[in-house]
């Protein structure tokens, strides 16, 4: 969209300073369409569940437990992804300038996220609470093909989460806000939302939810410095496959259904995490600020742009 145009010699209207700048529609607009237009669809969506899903209908258990998930991420997703294409048309954008360009490099860039900065790092902080004697690994609670059978379903599932989550969070609404107030203010802002979700799961305490900030403005880091999201999915989906499958440990407070080992915490919760899981850990508030600090040291020489260009940051500003 482009701004109109003053009269010659004249001062331009006032409506057009209150509507555009020198970049088009003003961000704070843009992102007024873009919370409308998701505010229909998903109201769509709820009306429409509405009539397949009971509020008093059980909540899913079992093998079902994952595949439910999935869905229950999966759709949510799409609308988003949608709307985010609306608005690049609009804007006349790629659609992978938002966060999740299908390049060569975001499968690899996804699994280095997953290991490297998601299960490596969970991994880390289970021995660390192991040696602290807040936590004990347990036995296997599986056996047989059992073992994959879980592992993939699961996999599926926090795929979704890791897609869902990132992509709303910091996703469109992260690259307008950025565009009107910078990267790390809007980061700041974003993280709080993100946070204010996870209050909703059960068992959560405050040092779990200063945790859940802290992950968020990691994510942010990697978005900064890589341009896109991937390592942020990634990671995402491998620190919650690790806590919820592979070590069998409480996630917000939930434990899932077909999990690998049968683990249990011990001590004080605020060391342990107790109900909720390692993210109620004040270790953990350390490794995520640690980890966020190591990327960006371990990327400090690249200087590739991020796919947030502030105004001030605008190649077309120094030519």
């Amino acid at each position: 969209m482009e701004p109109e145009t003053a009269p010659a010699g004249g001062v331009p209207h006032p409506l057009t300073y209150i509507f555009f700048n020198d970049r088009g529609l003003r961000a704070g607009w843009r992102l007024l369409i873009f919370a409308a237009m998701l505010y229909v669809v998903f109201a769509l969506l709820r009306w429409g569940l509405s009539y397949v899903n009971p509020a008093n209908q059980a909540p899913p258990s079992g093998i079902l437990a994952p595949i439910t998930f999935a869905v229950s991420e999966l759709i949510p997703f799409l609308l988003l992804l949608f709307v985010t294409w609306v608005m690049s048309k609009v804007e006349k954008k790629k659609l992978g300038e938002y966060g999740l360009p299908l390049a060569a490099s975001s499968l690899a860039r996804f699994f280095r996220g997953y290991v490297l900065w998601g299960f490596l790092p969970l991994s880390l902080l289970l021995l660390v609470l192991r040696g602290l004697k807040a936590f004990y690994f347990g036995g296997l609670d599986m056996h047989g093909i059992q073992i994959l059978y879980w592992a993939v379903l699961w996999g599926v599932m926090f795929l979704m989460v890791g897609l869902f989550e990132e992509f709303a969070f910091r996703g469109y609404l992260l690259h307008t806000l950025a565009e009107g107030i910078g990267f790390w203010p809007a980061a700041i802002i974003m993280a709080l939302p993100f946070a204010a979700v996870h209050m909703l799961n059960s068992g959560e305490t405050r040092i779990g939810i200063v945790a859940v900030v802290f992950f968020a403005m990691f994510a942010s880091a990697t978005l900064r410095v890589t341009g896109n999201l991937w390592l942020a999915v990634g990671a995402h989906a491998g620190w919650d496959w690790g806590e919820s499958y592979f070590y069998g440990v409480n996630d917000s407070g939930m434990v899932a259904p077909g999990h690998l080992l049968n683990p249990h915490s011990a001590g004080p919760a605020w060391l342990s995490g107790g109900s909720v899981g390692p993210e109620g850990s004040v270790v953990t508030l350390i490794f995520w600020g640690l980890m966020t600090v190591g990327f960006l040291i371990v990327y400090r020489q690249r200087n590739k742009p991020a796919v947030v260009i502030t105004p001030a940051e605008d190649p077309a500003r120094e030519a």
